[in-house]
């Protein structure tokens, strides 16, 4: 971002204003940053990574609006929780290695207990869906449509996950974990909407 200012007057008293740029033309020739201003290549691995969470939490945002229209709050509010969870897996994936103790001291990650949580819905949605006994192909509804086009994002960003981890440059192992667990519930959160449809089996 780029800050700029303007002067201008009004009635004779001295007015500034202040603007953010969004464009700061500093990306133009294929680069960008890491938290605290480690300059990397936009094809990164690590930019790729939490490039596919965002595409992730924005395609959450669809299905909670669809949840909300269709009044279903807990729904709404499960995939809010995944959000903030994607965030913080984000932020911990554009921090360099030698940054990460820095960051650790200020800003929130990814713990057992997120994990723990996680998993806990895993189970509580698994027991209130019917028995999958068979492959089930994804657009029975709208809002399970969105939750499983966020599931297949998510899992993408585990693989990159997985790449930084090779690389010696994942932080938090949980990261890698939550993002497995993750899946499983968006998973299982598209079988639960749709609990009381017909589930369309791969195969005849």
């Amino acid at each position: 971002m780029k800050i700029t200012c303007t002067i201008y007057y009004i009635n004779n008293k001295k007015k500034i204003k202040v603007l953010v740029k969004l464009y700061t033309r500093n990306g133009d020739d294929g680069d960008t940053y890491l938290l605290f201003g480690k300059k990397v290549s936009k094809n990164d691995i690590r930019v790729e990574c939490y490039g596919a969470i965002d595409e992730c939490m924005s395609n959450l945002g669809v299905a909670k609006i669809l949840s909300e229209d269709q009044n279903l709050t807990h729904i709404a509010e499960v995939i809010i929780n995944i959000q903030r969870k994607l965030f913080i897996t984000s932020s911990e994936i554009a921090c360099p290695v030698e940054k990460y103790k820095e960051m650790k001291d200020k800003y929130s990650f990814i713990t057992q207990e997120m994990i723990d949580e996680t998993e806990s819905q895993i189970d509580y949605f698994q027991q209130n869906s019917p028995e999958i006994k068979f492959f089930v192909l994804p657009g029975s509804s709208l809002l399970s449509s969105h939750i499983d086009i966020s599931r297949t994002i998510c899992r993408r960003a585990e693989r990159l996950c997985v790449k930084i981890g090779e690389k010696k440059l994942l932080n938090n192992k949980k990261n890698l974990i939550l993002l497995n667990r993750l899946s499983d519930l968006l998973f299982i959160l598209a079988r639960y909407v749709d609990r009381d449809k017909e589930y369309v089996k791969a195969s005849e």
